[in-house]
């Protein structure tokens, strides 16, 4: 069986601080790319993070940090010795490679197939959220490029752009393709501290971005969550509803998950209704109606707009999708909550068999024990 060379590939990494993730992260690369070159560019570190790199490679420098990634991401893709370059965070492993569809292991068969194209890859992000759930989420990014066509631009939540050179062309107007790699990315795997320290720091960078470029949806999308995770719900909906205004295109990938946080960030706010009257006419379609998460939600502001026996067969309806971003919601916290409303609605009978449905849960379990 011959074993696919990556010697003409370049593994960029930025870093600062993240010594133990940099090393699991490098131990990950040697093991799937093994004789793949590696750049490691330090923005800052004050815990030794050159010193562990050094361990998997001597393309090692160091950075001046000036809020700006896409500079550092380019400064680092600049150190490599190879063209086709492949772009990862420290915080950010290789798992392996997806063996269905178009994918497969061999990266560099792919790209010579896709001259001059983008590889994506699978990125699966993963981190615990306001209710104490494990929320899993997979997305596909642009990150294996030649560095000769292509570039990084953008502050913070950097994309890849086409050096333009003047040709007149849109910097985002490429052909892309779906790589076989696959990574795991703990990033906002974080204390409730380093969360709020970390989107601090996002918030003011996306300031500064949506200044300089007030027509993009995608930059206010980004500027919500960051608005969001640290807490501040009132300016994460003002941030979500300027994203909408600009009307993104309706094959973007973070469509769903945008109206989704427009609406729990609404339901936060105290306004079910604004965030039932913007979802209704998605719930029709295909995409949205048909993921776990989406409807999960609906059912939530339908409980909080006091329509409870549609609230409780939409619950119900979600234990019959497959799996979304949220742990539980098309099973235990479905079920729960359907158990919930026939508990207020008088329906003993229905709220016990409910709440046993929902397993382990511990509220599920503490309402059964009332019930008793």
């Amino acid at each position: 069986m011959s074993v696919t060379s990556y010697k003409d590939l370049s593994v960029c990494i930025i870093t600062r601080d993240q010594r133990e993730k940099l090393t699991k992260c490098l131990k990950a690369v040697k093991k799937h790319l093994p004789d793949a070159d590696i750049a490691v560019l330090d923005t800052g570190s004050l815990d030794g993070s050159l010193n562990s790199a050094a361990a998997f490679t001597r393309n090692t420098g160091s950075f001046e940090w000036c809020d700006d990634f896409s500079k550092a991401k380019n400064a680092c893709i600049e150190m490599a010795r190879n063209d086709l370059v492949l772009v990862i965070d420290s915080d950010e492993y290789i798992e392996g490679f997806l063996t269905s569809g178009e994918e497969t292991g061999d990266i560099i068969g792919e790209y010579t197939e896709h001259p001059g194209a983008v590889g994506r890859i699978r990125r699966i992000n993963s981190y615990i959220n306001e209710q104490d759930l494990r929320v899993e989420y997979g997305e596909w990014i642009n990150r294996l490029f030649d560095r000769r066509l292509f570039h990084f631009t953008g502050r913070i939540h950097e994309q890849v752009s086409l050096r333009n050179e003047g040709s007149g062309k849109d910097i985002y107007d490429y052909a892309m393709y779906r790589t076989g790699l696959k990574l795991f990315h703990d990033g906002y795997d974080l204390s409730p501290d380093e969360l709020k320290k970390k989107a601090e720091r996002n918030i003011a960078l996306l300031q500064r971005e949506t200044e300089e470029h007030s027509e993009d949806p995608y930059l206010f999308y980004q500027l919500g969550k960051s608005y969001y995770s640290g807490k501040k719900k009132e300016e994460a909906v003002k941030s979500f509803r300027k994203a909408l205004e600009l009307k993104p295109n309706k094959d973007r990938e973070y469509l769903t998950d945008l109206y989704c946080l427009t609406g729990y960030a609404l339901l936060e706010t105290g306004r079910a209704g604004e965030a039932l009257e913007l979802l209704t006419p998605l719930k029709s379609e295909k995409r949205y109606g048909s993921d776990a998460d989406f409807l999960f939600l609906y059912a939530m502001l339908l409980m909080n707009n006091m329509r409870f026996d549609e609230a409780g067969r939409t619950f119900i309806a979600c234990t019959s999708l497959p799996p979304s971003s949220t742990e539980g919601t098309n099973s235990f916290m479905a079920w729960y909550n359907a158990g919930v409303i026939s508990e207020v609605t008088g329906d003993r009978e229905n709220a016990i068999e409910y709440y046993k449905k929902a397993g382990e849960f511990e509220a599920a379990r503490k309402s059964l024990e009332r019930l008793a």
